[in-house]
C-alpha cells in the first residue's frame, strides 16, 4: 500500500496528465490503413531479427559454425542495421520533442502556464506526469527497437565471425554461451527502454530552460550528448591505467559502462553477442560484462533523476521570480 502511494505521488494520473496523454494521442494518430501497413512492415522486421537471434542461439546450442546460414542473408542483415540506426534516433528525436512540447505548449500561453503553476499541483507532479505520459506513449516503439537492436548486433556479430575464422580458423572460435545471448537480450531492451527515459528526461529539462523562442529541441539533444559523453569520459579518465590491483579489477567494468552509457549499450551488448578467439575469452568475462550492463542501466537512472530534479528546480524558480 505504502509503495503504491509513492508511486501515485510521483506518477499522478490527474487531469494534467490526462489531457497530455490525449494530446500526444491525437498528435500521433494515423489513417487506418496507414497503421495497418506500419505493423506488418514493423512485424517483418522485427521476425527478421528474432530469426538472426535464432540462427545464433541455435549455432551456439548445437556448436555449429552460424557463418554459412547467416552469410545467406547478409544484404538483408545489413538493411536490417540501417533501419536500426535510423530508428534510434528517429523515436530519440520523438521524445525529446513530444516531452518538450509537453512544457513549450503550455510557457507560450503565458496565462495558462501561470495558472498551472499556481493551480495547487505539485511542481514535482507536473514535471515528472509529463515525463511519465511520454515514456508511456512510447515504450511500445522502444521495444520494438530494442528487439531490432539484438537481431542486428547478432547479424553483425555473425558476421564478425566470419572474418575471425578467416583469420584463426573455425577450432579457434568460441561463440557466446546461449544464456549470455538471452540475457544480453533482455539487457539490451533494457537498456533500450532507458534510453526513452533519458531522451524525455532531457525534453523535459531542456524545455524548462527554454523560453519561447528558444530551439529546445536542439537543446535537449545537445543535453542528451553532453551528459551521455561527460560522463563516459570522465570515469575513463579517473580508471585509465589503474596502479593498485584493485582499480585494476574494476577498470574494466567501469570503462566500458561508461562506453556504454555514450553508445546506449552498444558496446557491453556486442562484445557478450560476438564470437571471439577461445584463447582470449576468460571464464569471468561474461559476469564482468554484466556487471558492466548493470553499472550502464544505474547511471542512466541516476542521469533521468538529475535530469528531471533540475528541471523540477528552474520550475518552482519561475513560480517565485515570474518572467515579465
Amino acid at each position: 500500500m505504502t509503495s503504491f502511494r509513492i508511486l501515485s505521488a510521483i506518477f499522478p494520473d490527474n487531469a494534467i496528465t490526462r489531457a497530455e496523454r490525449a494530446y500526444q494521442q491525437n498528435v500521433s494518430e494515423t489513417s487506418t490503413r496507414r497503421r495497418r501497413i506500419n505493423r506488418a512492415i514493423k512485424g517483418i522486421i522485427a521476425a527478421y531479427a528474432l530469426l538472426q537471434l535464432g540462427i545464433l542461439l541455435g549455432a551456439s546450442l548445437s556448436l555449429t559454425n552460424p557463418v554459412p546460414i547467416a552469410s545467406e542473408f547478409l544484404l538483408f542483415s545489413a538493411l536490417l542495421v540501417i533501419i536500426v540506426v535510423y530508428y534510434h534516433f528517429h523515436l530519440m528525436f520523438q521524445a525529446i520533442t513530444l516531452s518538450a512540447n509537453s512544457i513549450m505548449r503550455e510557457k507560450e500561453y503565458k496565462k495558462s502556464w501561470e495558472t498551472l503553476l499556481r493551480s495547487g499541483v505539485h511542481v514535482r507532479q507536473i514535471v515528472w506526469g509529463k515525463w511519465w505520459v511520454t515514456f508511456q506513449g512510447l515504450l511500445p516503439h522502444y521495444l520494438l527497437l530494442g528487439v531490432l537492436r539484438v537481431g542486428g548486433t547478432a547479424a553483425v556479430g555473425m558476421v564478425m565471425s566470419a572474418v575471425l575464422i578467416s583469420e584463426v580458423g573455425n577450432s579457434h572460435i568460441q561463440l557466446p554461451h546461449p544464456l549470455t545471448i538471452l540475457v544480453a537480450s533482455l539487457l539490451a531492451v533494457t537498456l533500450t527502454v532507458a534510453n526513452l527515459g533519458f531522451s524525455a528526461a532531457c525534453g523535459i529539462m531542456s524545455a524548462a530552460f527554454g523560453k519561447v523562442t528558444s530551439p529546445v529541441i536542439e537543446f535537449g539533444f545537445i543535453g542528451q550528448a553532453l551528459m551521455s559523453i561527460a560522463p563516459a569520459i570522465m570515469l575513463m579518465f579517473i580508471f585509465y591505467k589503474p596502479v593498485e590491483p584493485l582499480f585494476q579489477s574494476i577498470y574494466f567494468p567501469v570503462a566500458i559502462a561508461g562506453a556504454s552509457l555514450a553508445d546506449n549499450g552498444f558496446s557491453v551488448l556486442s562484445l557478450l553477442m560476438w564470437s571471439s578467439a577461445s584463447n582470449d575469452v576468460s571464464k569471468d568475462s561474461a559476469a564482468v560484462l554484466l556487471i558492466a550492463s548493470l553499472l550502464t542501466l544505474t547511471f542512466y537512472i541516476i542521469l533521468i533523476v538529475f535530469a528531471l530534479w533540475v528541471a523540477q528546480r528552474i520550475v518552482k524558480r519561475s513560480i517565485v521570480t515570474p518572467s515579465s
